[in-house]
């Protein structure tokens, strides 16, 4: 009997230690979005986030809330950036990692698809795991790319891939069915999601490229050499601000290695050092240039909170698995201006006062 009611006893203070470490927020925003998913074994976070993002903005346009398939986007991303591995003989970006623009660009060339519909999950297997397809094409074009003596045949290493791909992701339907209508990618993208991604405009805050103007950023996953709106850190915060009060939601591009990023727990935080600064345009390239700011993860930001104290956080839709928060990451204000690479958004919810300074 005594050893019973200690172990209660324990029981109960454990339980008393975690309320009291588990942090409870006030929602300030928070914008209607579709359920979470997961992207498993797979580093295709950057597609998650972003048809997370189309998922959301149809349902602001009025369309109806609809599931779509990540995995549509990583098959023409992964021929894309192949073509360019080959072009540089190895030299540029192929890893499973990538960036909103492929989404966009594939939302563009290619439509889009339920997830119902297409998965990118095999027959007989049943989550998604991208470990073994990950390697083999990094090996098969690293052997392309650098074979030298024109010996590089443009059909063959494309049907090559195409093959591993569909071996790994099965093919894609030409055309499919969907609540009783017939749709192909294309028709499906216009007529029911109603994107449109010339509306669409990728937002940064770097002192080393000019501001108020449209720019590259060189960081490894840009392969494709796209252009980012470039914005004075106080400026870059009013369309968080803004997008969010007028709500619209945000794909967020950056780092997610920091070590007070607990990702269990659903809290990303800086250290309490850092967490006492002001984050300024100095520090925000500092961090840029010395690499400690990194980009490593996308998530879809969809809302914001304070917690008990008052300190404001955002929130953020995560597609690595569930935590305390089911899913969601509650990210300090000065971890995300920190730690952001870049913002998704649509052109409107930057404020009309930023849009006159554009060149």
């Amino acid at each position: 009997m005594k050893k019973l009611l200690l172990f209660i006893t324990i029981l109960l203070l454990n339980l008393q230690l975690y309320s009291q470490d588990k942090k409870q927020f006030t929602i300030i925003h928070n914008i209607k979005s579709s359920p979470l998913k997961d992207q498993q074994s797979s580093g295709t976070c950057w597609s998650f986030a972003t048809t997370s993002f189309l998922e959301t903005e149809a349902i602001r346009l009025g369309k109806p809330s609809v599931s779509l398939s990540p995995m549509f986007y990583v098959q023409p991303a992964y021929i894309g950036k192949s073509k360019k591995f080959i072009e540089t003989k190895g030299k540029s970006w192929l890893d499973a990692g990538d960036l909103t623009f492929s989404v966009l660009r594939g939302y563009e060339q290619y439509g889009a698809i339920p997830e119902s519909v297409y998965n990118g999950i095999i027959e007989g297997d049943w989550q998604h795991d991208h470990v073994e397809m990950d390697n083999l094409i990094k090996t098969m074009l690293t052997s392309i790319a650098t074979s030298g003596y024109g010996r590089i045949k443009p059909n063959s290493w494309k049907q090559s891939l195409e093959g591993v791909l569909h071996a790994y992701l099965g093919k894609v339907p030409q055309k499919f069915m969907f609540e009783g209508k017939e749709y192909t990618p294309k028709s499906f993208a216009s007529s029911y999601v109603g994107i449109q991604p010339k509306n669409y405009i990728e937002v940064t805050s770097y002192s080393h490229i000019p501001f108020y103007k449209k720019s590259t950023l060189n960081i490894p996953a840009n392969w494709g050499k796209n252009v980012y709106l470039n914005l004075p850190i106080y400026d870059f915060e009013a369309v968080i601000e803004n997008a969010l009060e007028k709500g619209y939601t945000l794909a967020w591009d950056g780092d997610a290695s920091e070590p007070n990023f607990k990702f269990d727990k659903g809290i990303a935080e800086l250290t309490k050092e850092e967490e006492l600064l002001e984050i300024t345009q100095e520090l925000r390239q500092q961090t840029f240039e010395d690499k400690s700011t990194t980009d490593d993860h996308n998530m879809h930001l969809v809302g914001k909170a304070k917690d008990t104290s008052g300190k404001i956080y955002y929130i953020l839709k995560n597609s690595e698995g569930n935590n305390e928060m089911n899913g969601y990451m509650y990210m300090s204000k000065n971890a995300l201006l920190l730690k952001t690479i870049s913002l998704l958004v649509h052109k409107d919810a930057i404020p009309k006062t930023i849009q006159t300074k554009m060149k």
